[in-house]
């Protein structure tokens, strides 16, 4: 038995205005990498992994009311044979507070 181990890659988004938005420039990460250049099964089993990633991102930041607070994502996978599938996901949620006004007069 053989057991190849890959390294773990990392993608980090910037901080966006909402977890949605996180996620959107996930999938376009996703599919400018993956999905563009490469053979059809490798492509499909690729689109796979996303499709269920995404749908556990989108159904955990909905559950948690997070959707709409702004976040960052970060997306540990590994890179099987140009295959995608992902390890795991965090997503940063930040809150904006507001902290002093500044009056100036002219």
């Amino acid at each position: 038995m053989v057991i190849i181990m890959s390294e773990v890659k990392v993608w980090r988004s910037r901080i966006t205005p909402s977890a949605r938005g996180a996620i959107f420039r996930a999938k376009r990460w996703f599919y400018a990498t993956y999905y563009a250049k490469k053979d059809d099964s490798v492509r499909e089993e690729s689109r796979q992994n996303w499709a269920q990633l995404a749908r556990k991102l989108v159904e955990e930041t909905n559950s948690r009311g997070v959707s709409d607070k702004a976040s960052r994502l970060i997306i540990y996978y590994s890179d099987e044979n140009g295959v995608f599938k992902p390890i795991r996901a965090e997503i940063e949620i930040y809150e904006l507070k507001h902290i002093d006004t500044i009056k100036i007069s002219a």
